[in-house]
Parts: structure tokens; C-alpha cells; sequence
């Protein structure tokens, strides 16, 4: 039906227990994108799991992936501060960033957007572990249940074509989903949100600029210029 480790490995452990431990590989190293909400969206809506405990225990296995990221970023921090210095440095850009920590790891985490360099900072300045876990399971949490119950919002609209048809449908929609989130650069589409909306997203589609906001796409326009024009 479907073919790749991360489901494979999902079906031999079995259940949420199985779920669970995808959701960790799929966020455990850094800066690799590992397709694990693709399991998510197979969960749901092709074995037919609950999407809400699929979302919860997806977003729980996330979390503790990052937090595994967390902690190299810390050990990282203490190894270059014993190295280099800049101890003093650390100490005053966590002040600066006070508890805004918390919400950029909700954030990020709730978003397809690259996120593991919020994470490795926020463990190199050693922002509180406990707070950093409850932002971040939030976050996953949320994009996990948003894709569980599109998969299964999918499922249930499709059941009465028969199981064949809407596991082909379900699985062509699954392929487009991930080219989505993968193909495109989603810290430029937060940054023209930042500044003009989601408006401002719909005029650079509108202006034929759409390359711009794909991964490795050259932006004609910067926010900024946008608004000035």
C-alpha cells in the first residue's frame, strides 16, 4: 500500500506505540526533513486510527524528537563557551528573549517551517527545558492533528466510492500535501505574514511571484519593498 521505512517500521512495532516512535526519528536530527506526518496522514486516513489520538501521541513523540535537538544545541553552547568564551553573550540574548522562547517554539513547531535552528538556540542560551517540552508539544500537537483529521476528513468523504478509490485518492492527495510542505519555504511565507498578512501572500501569488516562495526560489520582491511600492 504504501512504501517506506518509517511506515514499515510504524506497522512492525504496531499501533500508537508504533506511531510514537516515527514521530521521534521523524524529528530527531537536525536540518534532515523526514516525511513523518506523511505516517500521520496514512494513520488516519487509510488505517482508519482515531485522529485525535493520532494527532496526541504524533505531536508527544515530536517533542521529545526536539528535545533531543534541545539538548544538543545545550551541549553544544557549554562546549563552545569552554572553547571560545562568550558565556556573557549567551546569558544576555536568553534575558533578551525573555519568554517570547516559549511562543517561537509553539510557532515553529506548529507550522511545516524548518524549525530546528529555534530549537538548537533556544538550547545553546539553556532556556528553561520544562517550558521549552510544554511550547513544543503544543505545537506538534497541533500539526499533527490538523493532518490526522484532514486524512480522515478525506477518508470519510471518499468511503463512498469504495476502499480502492479513496485509498488511490487518499494517497495522491498525501503526495501533493508533502510536495507542499517540503517545496515551500515557509520562513519566507511567515516573514510576508509577519509584515502584510496572508494578504500580502495572495498579492505575490496574484503577481505571478509564486517562485519566489519555494525553497531555493529567488524573491524579486522583499516584504519591505512590497509595502513601499
Amino acid at each position: 500500500m504504501v512504501s517506506s521505512p518509517l511506515y514499515e517500521l510504524a506497522l512492525k512495532v504496531g499501533g500508537y506505540l508504533g506511531l510514537f516512535i516515527v514521530s521521534i526519528l521523524g524529528n530527531l536530527i537536525p536540518f534532515v526533513p523526514v516525511p513523518y506526518l506523511a505516517v500521520v496522514f496514512v494513520y488516519s486516513a487509510v488505517l482508519s486510527y482515531n485522529p485525535l489520538l493520532t494527532g496526541i501521541v504524533s505531536g508527544l513523540g515530536g517533542a521529545v524528537g526536539k528535545l533531543v535537538v534541545y539538548w544538543t544545541g545545550r551541549g553544544a553552547s557549554k562546549l563552545i563557551v569552554t572553547v571560545v568564551g562568550g558565556g556573557e553573550r549567551l546569558e544576555a540574548f536568553k534575558k533578551l528573549l525573555g519568554d517570547y522562547g516559549a511562543l517561537a517554539a509553539f510557532l515553529f513547531a506548529a507550522t511545516p517551517s524548518p524549525d530546528d535552528i529555534v530549537m538548537l538556540v533556544l538550547g545553546m542560551i539553556r532556556y528553561d527545558p520544562l517550558k521549552f517540552l510544554v511550547a513544543t508539544a503544543l505545537g506538534k500537537i497541533v500539526i499533527s492533528l490538523v493532518v490526522a483529521y484532514g486524512g480522515w476528513a478525506i477518508s470519510e468523504a471518499l468511503s463512498p466510492l469504495g476502499v480502492t478509490v479513496s485509498i488511490v485518492v487518499s494517497l495522491a492527495l498525501l503526495v501533493v500535501i508533502s510536495a507542499v510542505i517540503f517545496l515551500v519555504d515557509w520562513v519566507k511565507v511567515l516573514e510576508i505574514v509577519s509584515v502584510e498578512g496572508w494578504r500580502g501572500v495572495v498579492e505575490t501569488l496574484r503577481r505571478g511571484q509564486w517562485r519566489s516562495l519555494l525553497v531555493h526560489g529567488r524573491s524579486t520582491f522583499s516584504p519591505q519593498q512590497r509595502l513601499e511600492e
